[in-house]
């Protein structure tokens, strides 16, 4: 069952219309052990790279007040006391899908980091594209980070309930399947708390606001924080 209420059904329309007529698609711009790898160096900070969507990159905010951006301050925050320090990656494009992550992973993989999030396939379910296209796309993105030896965590997605039941079920299930299949980490759904609530939104009932960002920022950080050094 979809998490959101009938409150927020509108909301979810919009949302729905918006993105299936057309979000400008950034991708065109810009070509496993849940265990974390040994930091060998430390005067290097320790890289997080996200790679996802307009909700990572930050659509409609200042850079500072997106989560990527918020992530890393809290990570830092917290680690005061000890060496390492943290760098976190914003990996989001406007309009990314499953197929495009998976275009530009190898780009990032030239220079591995230290841990990956993969936070697509909102754009992927929006559009209508089958949902094991997508578990194809994210299974061969996370794959390839396993095999550099950098450890994952996939954040889930949900879909608006005007998709009908079974594409919802078909969808939602991919992400705990291969959370499962890959024995790694699952963030259960990345806007917990923020889809479909207008405080946490922008006017347009789509991008998450300044404290929409906060919010999944400590989402992330909550079930991040115990695979880090």
């Amino acid at each position: 069952m979809s998490i959101f209420s009938n409150r927020a059904n509108l909301w979810l329309v919009t949302l729905s219309i918006i993105f299936s007529s057309g979000c400008p698609d950034g991708e065109q711009r810009r070509s496993a052990s849940p265990s974390t790898r040994t930091h060998e160096t430390s005067d290097k900070p320790f890289r997080i790279l996200i790679l996802g969507d307009s909700l990572t990159e930050g659509y409609g905010v200042s850079p500072a007040q997106s989560y990527p951006s918020l992530l890393e301050k809290l990570l830092n925050q917290d680690n005061e006391a000890v060496s390492t320090r943290y760098l976190v990656i914003n990996g989001g494009i406007t309009g990314a899908t499953t197929s495009g992550g998976a275009s530009r992973i190898d780009w990032y993989l030239k220079s591995p980091p230290d841990f990956l999030i993969v936070a697509l396939g909102g754009n992927d379910g929006l559009r209508g594209i089958p949902p094991e296209e997508s578990k194809k796309n994210l299974k061969s993105i996370l794959l390839r980070a396993l095999n550099k030896k950098v450890p994952v965590m996939l954040a889930g997605m949900k879909m608006p309930p005007n998709y009908g039941s079974q594409y919802l079920q078909r969808f939602e299930n991919i992400f705990p399947q291969l959370a499962e299949e890959l024995d790694i980490p699952l963030l259960p759904f990345l806007l917990e708390g923020v889809g479909g609530n207008p405080k946490m939104n922008l006017p347009d009932r789509i991008h998450p606001n300044p404290s929409g960002h906060q919010r999944i920022c400590q989402t992330v950080h909550q079930h991040l924080i115990k695979y880090l050094p």
